[in-house]
């Protein structure tokens, strides 16, 4: 069987918060939580905002992420503003988001040697490649689609379409691999893509679809799955009942 294309999303699939600066930061302020704690709240906060959508209900306004992390571990407004501020100006230093675990490297590494093609498509702010580069996984990628580069974000299909064309692929010749639901798996599946989701605190449990804890069991999955199948397409089918 012909291995199919590998697209895959960037901040929560191959990069992260850096979870290690921010648990030192908050620790400077008598907030003491493990990197682990960190990473969990960051992913159920992408499922607040998927359950939202969900809802057409507003959570979160614009650049309010951080807060929303930062209110998970104190109720101190003083101590969520500074350390805001202090995370905002270390972004600008170097993105919050250039960070990887090994076990992720080590991954698309894998797949490179098992004769796979990867692509990058991400709602980024225009360091995608940058950040990619920095943690050691730009190498092995054809091409990196950045949002603010390419005008287009999911989960407008226009990203999804301009990289199909651009690397001459068909869309049931490949698969797409992210972590938010309404903009990940939605735009691919609009744009005819298969996608597994990466849902590693089991946020969504009872939600449709192809789902898997890390990228690293993303190799074995490929490998005996049937893409034609329904639970990789579940905005094919009504999700009124999630």
């Amino acid at each position: 069987m012909k291995k199919p294309y590998i697209l895959l999303d960037a901040g929560g699939t191959l990069v992260f918060p850096d979870v290690v600066w921010l648990s030192d930061l908050m620790k400077k302020y008598e907030i003491n939580i493990t990197t682990q704690d960190i990473l969990k709240r960051v992913y159920e906060i992408d499922y607040l905002i998927d359950k939202s959508m969900k809802d057409r209900v507003t959570l979160l306004e614009d650049g309010n992420l951080l807060e929303a992390l930062f209110k998970a571990f104190t109720n101190s407004d003083e101590k969520v503003k500074e350390l805001k501020f202090k995370t905002d100006k270390r972004d600008k230093i170097k993105n919050l988001w250039a960070y990887t675990f090994p076990c992720v490297v080590q991954t698309i590494e894998k797949l490179k040697k098992d004769g796979y093609s990867i692509s990058v498509i991400s709602n980024s702010d225009g360091r995608a490649a940058q950040v990619l580069e920095s943690v050691g996984l730009s190498k092995f990628m054809d091409k990196i689609y950045d949002s603010q580069i390419v005008g287009i974000a999911k989960p407008d299909t226009g990203i999804f379409k301009l990289a199909l064309k651009e690397l001459s692929l068909s869309p049931e010749d490949t698969v797409f691999i992210g972590d938010m639901f309404y903009t990940d798996i939605l735009g691919s599946n609009r744009a005819g893509i298969p996608a597994v989701h990466l849902d590693p605190f089991d946020f969504y449990k009872d939600w449709p679809g192809m789902r898997v804890k890390n990228i690293s069991a993303v190799p074995d999955l490929i490998e005996n799955s049937d893409f034609r199948s329904k639970d990789f397409f579940p905005f094919v089918y009504d999700l009124k009942e999630v």
